[in-house]
C-alpha cells in the first residue's frame, strides 16, 4: 500500500534515533532524559504521572527511571495531594539537567530560531493538527 506519510514517518524516526543517542552521549537514558525534559517544562516539584502521560512511557519504565535517578541523588520525592507524587530536583539534579537537557534545547532553540516567524507557525500548526487528527482517527482501533 502507497503511504503518503513514508517520509515523515523515516524522519520522525530519524529525530527519534538522534535524541536517543544524545541521551547515551550524555549518559542518560531515554526515560531519563524525558523526566529532565518534563521537570524543564513543569518546573520542580511536579507531579510524577505528568511524566508518563506527556512521554508515552509506561508507568513502569517512569517509575524505574525516577528511583535510579532518586538513588543517584539527581531527584528527591515527597507526597503530593492524593495519591500523587511530586518530584523534586536536587542541585546535583540541577547541574544534570543544566548540562544534559538544557544542552539539547538549545539546540533545539538554535534551529527553530532560525527560521522566519512564519516558518515557525506553519512548523507548529501542522504538527499540532497532525497530532491532533491522528489520535483522533486511531482512538477507534
Amino acid at each position: 500500500m502507497y503511504s503518503a506519510f513514508k517520509e515523515f514517518y523515516n524522519l520522525l524516526s530519524q529525530v527519534n534515533s538522534v535524541y536517543h543517542d544524545a541521551a547515551l552521549k550524555l549518559g542518560l537514558t531515554d526515560s531519563e532524559l524525558d523526566i529532565l525534559y518534563s521537570l524543564n517544562e513543569h518546573g520542580s516539584g511536579c507531579n510524577q504521572s505528568i511524566f508518563y502521560k506527556e512521554t508515552g512511557t509506561t508507568k513502569s519504565t517512569i517509575n524505574s527511571a525516577v528511583r535510579r535517578m532518586e538513588q543517584a541523588g539527581y531527584l528527591y520525592l515527597k507526597p503530593g495531594t492524593g495519591r500523587n507524587t511530586c518530584v523534586f530536583l536536587t542541585e546535583k539534579g540541577e547541574e544534570l539537567m543544566k548540562n544534559t537537557a538544557h544542552r539539547l534545547i538549545a539546540i533545539e532553540n538554535a534551529i527553530f530560531e532560525s527560521w522566519s516567524p512564519e516558518e515557525q507557525q506553519l512548523f507548529m500548526k501542522l504538527n499540532r493538527d497532525f497530532a491532533v487528527k491522528f489520535t483522533e482517527e486511531t482512538k477507534a482501533l
